[in-house]
């Protein structure tokens, strides 16, 4: 068995060199994976709007689509920066769509998320409303894409510093998953890699944050052989 979770990409039409590396990372790492788990903010801003593929993102649904197509299964966890992606990421790539999920591997009970809806405030219930999502699909997709884009000045902070608070609170978090019955956490949004370890041998409890795969390259896997690891990404030449 063999699993690879990343997250907070923040992919956008600026920079398509950051693209083409994340594509890079899918068909060289998460190609042949049994499962992979996209944590949320993969793209700087999508609204999913039936079939539309903003082009710029063409390639990473095109990697995501090889790796359903040889049998893996890709999860979808919506960040605070993708909004109702099911329409275009099942139809397309094959991929399931969900804000949070809970799984087996290996005997051990998991809970993955972005981690934004428990850490996102006001601002997301307003953003994530059924009443904002009726408002992109009247305004389609190239008009929110312009919309968004405008926006983020204000309201994306995907450059985010350390913050040993943010980082005490996504572990209280995890905590209290662990208390529900969770034998693993994995969360993403702090852009913080983190660890943290509970119990001992087969009680032993761990939580896992991503970090920010741009800045440092991090992302997890889980092989039955090796248990789970924290990574970092160098492309072949």
């Amino acid at each position: 068995m063999k699993a690879v979770f990343f997250s907070d990409t923040h992919l956008d039409h600026t920079d398509p060199a950051k693209t083409r590396r994340v594509e890079s990372f899918i068909r060289e790492v998460c190609v042949g994976a049994d499962m992979v788990f996209l944590l949320g903010d993969i793209f700087d801003f999508y609204h999913g709007q039936g079939a539309c593929i903003y082009p710029w993102f063409k390639g990473i649904a095109d990697a995501l689509k090889e790796v359903t197509g040889r049998g893996g299964a890709v999860y979808f966890l919506e960040g605070n920066h993708e909004y109702a992606m099911g329409a275009f990421f099942t139809s397309y790539t094959g991929a399931t769509v969900s804000e949070e999920m809970s799984l087996e591997l290996d005997g051990r009970k998991i809970f993955v998320s972005h981690g934004d809806a428990f850490a996102g405030g006001l601002m997301r219930s307003v953003l994530k409303s059924r009443v904002t999502a009726r408002v992109m699909d009247l305004l389609g997709p190239r008009l929110t894409w312009a919309i968004a884009m405008g926006a983020r000045v204000i309201l994306s902070k995907k450059h985010k510093g350390y913050n040993i608070a943010a980082k005490e609170i996504f572990r209280g978090y995890a905590a209290r998953k662990f208390d529900e019955g969770f034998d693993v956490v994995i969360l993403a949004h702090s852009h913080m890699l983190d660890r943290m370890e509970t119990g001992e041998g087969t009680r032993r409890k761990i939580y896992l944050n991503t970090g920010d795969f741009i800045a440092d390259s991090t992302y997890v896997s889980y092989e039955t052989s090796s248990g789970l690891e924290v990574r970092r990404f160098s492309p072949e030449e």
